[in-house]
């Protein structure tokens, strides 16, 4: 038997928590962070488990604008 495990995308913003799935209204627009939990937590996301970023955070933060 194979020991697989399955990767599980939290589909939420990690800079606001706004949910960006299917239905949202914000999947479109979405943008993946690649980078990994600890790498986020250390960047002080406050929703470091989130696997995306919305396109509001995304805008605000490549303009400082907050």
């Amino acid at each position: 038997m194979q020991n697989q495990t399955e990767d599980i995308i939290i589909e939420i913003c990690n800079h606001c928590g706004n949910d960006v799935s299917i239905g949202s209204g914000k999947f479109v627009n979405r943008v993946p962070d690649f980078n990994d939990i600890i790498t986020r937590i250390d960047n002080n996301l406050d929703f470091p488990l989130g696997d995306f970023v919305c396109e509001e955070c995304d805008n605000n933060s490549m303009t400082d604008n907050e």
